[in-house]
C-alpha cells in the first residue's frame, strides 16, 4: 500500500522538492552553457525511489510515465504521470477524483542551470501546474551515468529522500529534415480565431505563456498557462483549488508523427493533464514562419458556423 500511495500523492509533490521551493521572481536564467551539455536532450522517467533518513528503501514506483527536456538553449520542461490514472467515472467529476487527478500528474516548464562543484541543476521555473511553483527555483543534486541522469530534490525534515531516475531517449533512426524543421523549444506567442469567412473572431480566453517541445527522440510535451491564477490558500489544495489549477493550464506529452505532404503534426497523448484525454490522439495542421511554428486543431462547428483556432509559437532554440 505505500508504493501505490507514494505513486498517486508523490508525483504531484515529489518535483517541488520536500523542503518547498525558493522563491526568485526573475527566472530568467542565462543559457545554460558548456556545464549543461550533457543534460541536452529528451529523458524518460524509469524509476522513483523513496528512501528513509537511514537510506532504507521505502518504497519503489517503476509504473509512472514521463519526460524531462533540456535545451541548449537553457531551457527545460518536465512532465510526469502517476500509474494508473483512469478517466472520471461520470460526466461530472467527484471531489476525490478532481483531487486524485491533481496529485498524479506534474508539469512544469522554464529555465535551467548547472553548478558541476555542487553537483546541482536547479530548474528555474516559469509556470506550473500548480500555481505556487511559478517564479519558484528547483534546485537537484544531480548524478549522470552513460544514458542515465538521477535527480534528487532536498531531502526531507526527517531525512527521507526521494530520487528520481531517468534515462536517455535515443534520436529516430530516420531524422527528416522536415523533423529538424519542428525540433528545439517554441514558446507561446498568441492566440488567433477566425470564421469559415476567414474574419478575425475575438479570443475571451487565451493563454499567457507556455512551451511547446519537439525533440530528435520523437518525443513532443506541451505547456500551456493561462492568466489570472490564484494560490492555494494552504499548501494543499482543496477539490475546487485542483480544479481551478487544472482549468488554468494544459499539459499532455507522448510521441509524434509528421505528416509532411498533408501539411499536419499528430500528437500522440499517453500522458495528459486531464485523464478525459490519456491515449488520444490531437491533429494539428501546420505553418512555419520566419521563426514561428502556427498549429492549427481541427475548426469546431459554433452556432452552426466554423471556428478556426491558430496558436502561434516562437522559436527558443538556436
Amino acid at each position: 500500500m505505500r508504493s501505490s500511495y507514494c505513486a498517486l500523492v508523490g508525483v504531484a509533490l515529489l518535483l517541488g522538492g520536500c523542503a518547498g521551493p525558493t522563491a526568485d521572481q526573475s527566472s530568467a536564467p542565462a543559457a545554460a552553457g558548456d556545464a549543461g551539455a550533457p543534460f541536452h536532450g529528451a529523458w524518460e522517467l524509469a524509476s522513483i525511489v523513496r528512501y528513509s533518513g537511514d537510506g532504507e528503501e521505502l518504497s519503489r514506483n517503476e509504473s509512472s510515465t514521463g519526460f524531462i527536456m533540456y535545451d541548449p538553449a537553457g531551457t527545460m520542461g518536465v512532465v510526469i504521470q502517476g500509474a494508473d490514472r483512469a478517466p472520471y467515472a461520470g460526466d461530472e467529476a467527484t471531489p476525490e477524483e478532481i483531487l486524485a487527478a491533481y496529485r498524479s500528474y506534474t508539469s512544469y516548464f522554464g529555465g535551467f542551470t548547472v553548478d558541476p562543484e555542487a553537483g546541482t541543476v536547479t530548474h528555474h521555473l516559469r509556470a506550473s501546474m500548480n500555481p505556487r511553483g511559478a517564479g519558484s527555483d528547483y534546485v537537484r543534486h544531480y548524478e549522470l551515468g552513460e544514458d542515465s541522469l538521477t535527480l534528487q530534490p532536498p531531502a526531507g525534515a526527517d531525512g527521507g529522500v526521494v530520487r528520481l531516475t531517468w534515462r536517455r531517449l535515443p534520436d529516430l533512426a530516420e531524422l527528416t529534415d522536415e523533423h529538424r524543421r519542428f525540433i528545439g523549444f517554441w514558446e507561446f506567442a498568441r492566440l488567433d480565431r477566425t470564421d469559415d469567412s476567414g474574419a478575425v473572431l475575438p479570443v475571451q480566453r487565451t493563454y499567457e505563456d507556455g512551451f511547446i517541445i519537439y525533440t530528435a527522440s520523437g518525443h513532443m510535451a506541451v505547456h500551456l498557462v493561462r492568466p489570472g491564477r490564484e494560490l492555494f490558500a494552504d499548501g494543499r489544495p482543496t477539490a475546487e483549488e485542483a480544479g481551478a489549477a487544472m482549468g488554468t493550464y494544459v499539459s499532455y506529452f507522448g510521441p509524434y508523427t509528421v505528416y509532411a505532404d498533408e501539411g499536419f503534426v499528430v500528437h500522440q497523448r499517453p500522458g495528459c493533464w486531464f485523464p478525459g484525454c490519456i491515449g488520444s490522439d490531437a491533429r494539428r495542421g501546420y505553418e512555419f514562419g520566419d521563426g514561428t511554428l502556427t498549429l492549427k486543431p481541427p475548426a469546431r462547428e459554433v452556432d452552426g458556423g466554423l471556428v478556426q483556432d491558430a496558436l502561434t509559437w516562437e522559436r527558443i532554440s538556436d
